[in-house]
């Protein structure tokens, strides 16, 4: 059995979270954001649409990695589009688009209504991915021997979103 390092398991977790990875996206699906990317209600394609932009300009570089016993930790240079005020777009839009559509059919229809405040979100989401990365941050991301020759990540939720560029994810509040 070989021994994974924790700049390995890092790599190989980034690596997965931004390709899509099944497997990582069940093991960490206590995360708010990575059950958010996850469960959307929303077509394939919307959800593809959804993780390509979320990805499209996301980076990382592994800065150092210490380790003690049974944990570890590697500081990690984070590069994305800033989406930080997507959820302000998002409200504005669909906000508009509600008052605009008052008493039409598709405004009363709660499923026409929420596919397209999906749609409305996916678009906000699409246009900051359209520009060049504009956010960077260095988080520091914990690990446990996983008792196998490995190391599972630790994540929360401000892992998440700083490496999804500080998306909010809307709430129904």
């Amino acid at each position: 059995m070989s021994e994974v390092t924790p700049q390995e398991a890092t790599d190989a977790f980034l690596q997965d979270l931004s390709g899509g990875d099944q497997q990582t996206t069940m093991e960490y699906m206590d995360n708010r954001y990575v059950n958010f990317l996850e469960n959307v209600k929303g077509t394939d394609e919307e959800m593809d649409r959804l993780e390509e932009a979320l990805f499209k300009n996301f980076s990382y570089e592994i800065k150092e990695t210490a380790e003690k016993n049974d944990v570890a930790v590697a500081k990690v240079i984070i590069k994305n589009c800033d989406f930080s005020g997507i959820v302000d777009s998002y409200e504005k839009e669909s906000y508009t688009y509600v008052t605009e559509n008052l008493y039409s059919d598709d405004v009363i229809n709660k499923e026409k209504l929420n596919k397209k405040c999906l749609d409305i979100y996916l678009d906000q989401i699409e246009k900051t991915a359209e520009g060049e990365p504009s956010f960077e941050s260095e988080v520091f991301i914990p690990m446990h021997e996983n008792g196998y020759g490995g190391w599972r990540i630790i994540l929360n939720d401000d892992i998440m979103k700083t490496i999804l560029g500080e998306l909010e994810i809307p709430t129904n509040e």
